[in-house]
């Protein structure tokens, strides 16, 4: 009999994004040009929420004001050709977060440069303006990214539950049940991470999504217990998988910490509807040019776009 080893499992996770939107303000004051980056506040000035965005997240601002927003949009990959202050014709624009220390964002055309931070390939910079030019009403909105594998996992556990419901009348003879809902839930443990120079999701991530409020708190996940493309055990072709895929809520994230320890964390999370387990070739998810404005096309590559030759 085939028996299989952990070590053909993986965590592909896929941040969802939030039908919400978001109503801020991008200020001159906070168009950081020698930084290339930008700082968003509440409409009154305040500051935003800490973790209201969050390093590898795609966001969606589009500006109902007249001048556009105060950007250099870059309409190439390399970053030679650009438009100014780009209006209606151009808006929303589309990208992949870089958060900082101080909350402030740089805007990237994909999920590993967002994460990586390497000073090039912006999608966007900021223009300098003056301190007497009123602020920019902006509309943020979270959008799905791609899925990207987990790193640093030790191992995850799914539960599937049924629940049942008691139907037993007066004078039965035996007890009798209905079946009712299927609920699920899970776990994993990782080592853990905060910094990286590829596109994996690192633990730091699941550690900000228990922390979103607004936007942004689900996601979700392929749970694989033979991963598609891995070396296969006896009498599996290299396409084969078996995995489950939910849509998930986080419902708790520990960090241990020790002195003689490497530090580790845990996570748990409840199913958020329905979910699948699949068995044989991987699932694609497609989408189409139509679903992503001109300020994502650097991303249609990642985002699984399918392609026709004329």
């Amino acid at each position: 009999m085939t028996v299989f080893a952990g070590h053909y499992g993986a965590i592909e996770l896929q941040r969802i994004g939030s039908s919400n939107t978001l109503s801020l303000s991008l200020s001159a004051e906070n168009l950081n040009t020698t930084r290339k980056r930008i700082a968003l506040t509440n409409p009154d000035g305040s500051e935003v929420e800490h973790g209201l965005i969050t390093s590898g997240d795609r966001i969606r601002i589009t500006t109902s004001d007249a001048r556009g927003l105060p950007f250099r949009f870059y309409t190439d990959n390399t970053n030679t050709t650009y438009i100014d202050d780009p209006g209606a014709s151009v808006l929303p624009l589309e990208f992949f977060a870089n958060v900082d220390a101080m909350g402030q964002i740089r805007m990237y055309r994909t999920f590993a440069d967002a994460l990586s931070n390497p000073g090039v390939r912006y999608l966007a910079i900021p223009l300098s303006k003056t301190a007497s030019d009123p602020s920019w009403p902006v509309t943020i909105t979270q959008l799905a990214g791609a899925y990207n594998t987990l790193g640093r996992v030790e191992g995850f556990t799914i539960n599937t539950e049924r629940v049942t419901v008691d139907t037993t009348t007066l004078g039965d003879k035996y007890q009798n049940y209905q079946a009712a809902q299927v609920n699920g839930s899970g776990s994993v443990d990782c080592k853990f991470d905060f910094s990286t120079l590829n596109d994996e999701e690192l633990p730091i991530a699941l550690c900000q999504l228990i922390q979103k409020i607004e936007i942004g708190s689900r996601f979700n996940g392929k749970f694989y217990v033979l991963e598609p493309g891995l070396p296969q055990p006896p009498g599996y072709a290299a396409n084969n998988g078996l995995y489950y895929e939910v849509e998930g809520i986080m419902t708790n994230a520990g960090v241990d910490v020790a002195a003689d320890q490497i530090v580790e964390c845990s996570f748990d999370f409840v199913v958020n509807g329905e979910f699948k387990l699949r068995a044989g070739v991987q699932a694609i998810d497609l989408t189409t040019e139509a679903d992503v404005s001109i300020g994502n096309e650097s991303t249609l590559e990642e985002l699984g776009v399918l392609e026709e030759n004329n």
